[in-house]
């Protein structure tokens, strides 16, 4: 059901009961937020989405209210931004902003937030307080790092896990100040957690991190980001490649279809085949004990002749084929085909794991 609410004056069309925060995004009207992530359910612990909405009481954070119709919104003035300074100031002193050697420099949702707020050191009204609490650091996991000292706190990377992957293996321990997070009863490798990075993705700030691969790497270092599909199955998850000095250092899950953004621990982690040294770049001939690289031509031509001499010598059963959890569902399709009708037999299989 469509209904009509203003925001600011604006008068806009959305759907009953459709999130005040996401209604307000699509219609460009600007409401600063940190906790909300559009794959999870809403939180509202950041309260930086702070709103005014006639006839309701006090301010609401537009994340967890949902539109009626004739509903009037006030989503900035001038004592909104002043609140939300106030809000994003104390944010910051339980904050270790040491940006200029952060992983997540030039991509993170806090430091583009106190920015566009003018919150540089000099502007803030509360000292730090982030070194006098418990450093809490989690090197455990083969592939992720977590640093207490940067985390807000904002649950994106627990609703995550919970609700994006149905694994429920991060939580909050301990309270007030003191809240840290931690994954299953002690350490991350001790966890159920199965490396998925789905808390990488979700995490605002710098708080969980990817392990290097080759070295260490800021989003402000990155040169270009490429669009393609992962190579490792036939799902087709989409991924977006982050590129240094002609080297994937990153991947990011695309939120795009099948995949939505989540990828599994070898689609997100394991890319550093791309540039081994051991890495196979054309066919290889045996010749005795050793190995000579030869061109897909003659590597085709040679696979042909031995097919056609081994069928005619003892027939088609003494052939099988094992195919590829690597390429797609067509391309498997096909080689079931080939096997089955040129080559005459059912011996084929396939290798679900790599």
């Amino acid at each position: 059901m469509e209904v009509e609410i203003t925001i600011d004056g604006k008068k806009i069309k959305a759907q009953k009961n459709e999130n005040l925060l996401r209604v307000a995004k699509k219609n460009g009207i600007y409401i600063p937020s940190l906790c909300y992530y559009e794959k999870i359910s809403p939180t509202g612990v950041c309260r930086l989405c702070l709103v005014k909405v006639e006839n309701m009481r006090g301010l609401v954070p537009a994340c967890a209210t949902f539109v009626t119709d004739g509903m009037k919104v006030i989503a900035n003035d001038e004592e909104l931004f002043e609140l939300r300074r106030d809000i994003l100031d104390m944010l910051l002193s339980e904050h270790n902003a040491d940006c200029i050697a952060c992983d997540k420099n030039g991509s993170c949702e806090l430091q583009d937030l106190a920015y566009r707020f003018g919150l540089e050191l000099k502007n803030r009204k509360f000292r730090p307080l982030w070194h006098e609490l418990e450093l809490r650091r989690d090197e455990s996991s083969y592939v992720l790092s977590f640093d207490s000292s940067k985390c807000v706190k904002c649950q994106r990377c627990i609703k995550a896990c919970y609700e994006i992957q149905g694994k429920g293996v991060l939580s909050f321990a301990k309270r007030g100040m003191e809240t840290y997070l931690v994954a299953g009863f002690g350490t991350w490798k001790d966890s159920e957690c199965d490396a998925c990075g789905e808390c990488v993705q979700a995490c605002p700030v710098g708080a969980i991190v990817e392990k290097p691969v080759f070295e260490r790497v800021r989003a402000i270092d990155v040169e270009k980001k490429v669009e393609t599909t992962c190579p490792y199955c036939g799902v087709g998850c989409q991924i977006e490649l982050w590129v240094k000095e002609g080297k994937i250092v990153k991947v990011r899950g695309l939120d795009e279809k099948p995949n939505n953004g989540s990828l599994c621990v070898k689609g997100r982690f394991g890319f550093s085949f791309v540039h081994s040294e051991e890495r196979l770049k054309s066919p290889l001939l045996r010749e005795g004990n050793q190995f000579k690289e030869i061109g897909w031509d003659e590597a085709i031509r040679i696979f042909v002749e031995r097919i056609k001499e081994i069928k005619e010598k003892y027939g088609p059963e003494s052939i099988a084929v094992l195919a590829s959890a690597k390429i797609t569902n067509e391309e498997n399709y096909l080689l079931q085909k080939f096997t089955r009708v040129v080559l005459g037999t059912n011996n084929i299989d396939h290798c679900a794991r790599l």
